[in-house]
């Protein structure tokens, strides 16, 4: 599997992910962060986000970028990646699962989505309350 993982995110999200996930599944040398603090603007996001693509696709062949989330200025500047690259791919909404699956299976996109959305759950709605009395 030749593709790098480039989580993008606002404030820490990112950085904080990679180590989560790396905490659970090891080191993954094709998972990358980078993060946006209140100060960076969509420009100057989407230039430092260009960088980190072109050398990602001189050592990659293709880059998914998980980013936080939909319509957010880390999702709007990998959007811009998108259009300029063809090997560049972005999903919005990440979490824990969808960023361990994409580290550790060559899956398309599409089908990390299709595997990584049915582990999120309600989980109320699937376990039986225990009633416990209180004893005096």
């Amino acid at each position: 599997m030749n593709r790098a993982i480039l989580l993008v995110s606002h404030g820490n999200l990112a950085s904080t992910m990679k180590d989560c996930v790396e905490l659970i599944a090891g080191k993954q040398k094709q998972l990358f962060a980078l993060s946006m603090d209140d100060q960076v603007t969509l420009d100057s996001f989407s230039r430092e986000l260009e960088s980190a693509v072109n050398q990602l696709l001189d050592r990659y062949k293709e880059i998914i970028i998980l980013a936080d989330i939909k319509g957010g200025t880390p999702c709007n500047a990998a959007t811009l990646q998108v259009l300029k690259d063809s090997r560049v791919q972005v999903i919005a909404g990440f979490h824990l699962g969808l960023v361990i699956e994409s580290c550790l299976s060559p899956v398309s996109p599409k089908e990390l989505l299709a595997n990584t959305s049915m582990s999120i759950s309600y989980i109320n709605s699937t376990v039986n309350p225990i009633n416990i009395k209180e004893e005096l």
